[in-house]
């Protein structure tokens, strides 16, 4: 049996990196095969992605949306010893520690559930960490890289 998903009315998952939205009404689906799913209420926006956390939740979001390879990885681990070496409380490292296990096993859709109840914790004091320049030079390239996957990807099925 695959995942069973209950879906409200209108409510939004991104399966394989393509936007699907419910109808008017409760339905249920099953996604009968492995596929990378998010569901509408972990979505998190880009202009969002402002504090260490986030962009990790961010990147993290992205790489099942788009795919990842080698680089994407290795940056998305600087990223979460970025913010690991910025935590206090014990609770909130063991949880980045499950998650980023998840992000190496390739189960981001589990990394990204581990990671959603601290994105509102501490959201104060993380405001103030400032991001490494070269940390941050990294970030961008890796969004870029990805639009410009996502961008490549689409241009694949409009002409497949």
């Amino acid at each position: 049996m695959g995942l069973r998903l209950r879906l409200r009315p209108n409510e939004r998952i991104i399966v394989n990196g393509c936007v699907l939205t419910n109808g008017d009404r409760r339905n249920t689906i099953t996604v009968s095969s492995f596929g990378q799913v998010l569901r509408g209420k972990y979505v998190l926006q880009p202009e969002d992605a402002k504090t260490p956390i986030r962009r990790l939740y961010f990147t993290i979001q992205m790489l099942l949306i788009s795919g990842c390879d080698d680089k994407m990885l290795r940056h998305a681990s600087k990223l979460g010893a970025f913010v690991f070496t910025h935590m206090e409380d014990d609770d909130e490292r063991a949880d980045l520690l499950q998650a980023m296990d998840m992000v190496h096993l390739r189960d981001f859709y589990k990394a990204l559930v581990k990671l959603h109840p601290l994105l509102e914790l501490g959201q104060e004091a993380e405001e103030a960490t400032e991001v490494p320049s070269e940390l941050e030079a990294e970030n961008q390239a890796f969004h870029a890289a990805v639009q410009e996957r996502m961008t490549s990807k689409s241009m694949e099925r409009a002409h497949g």
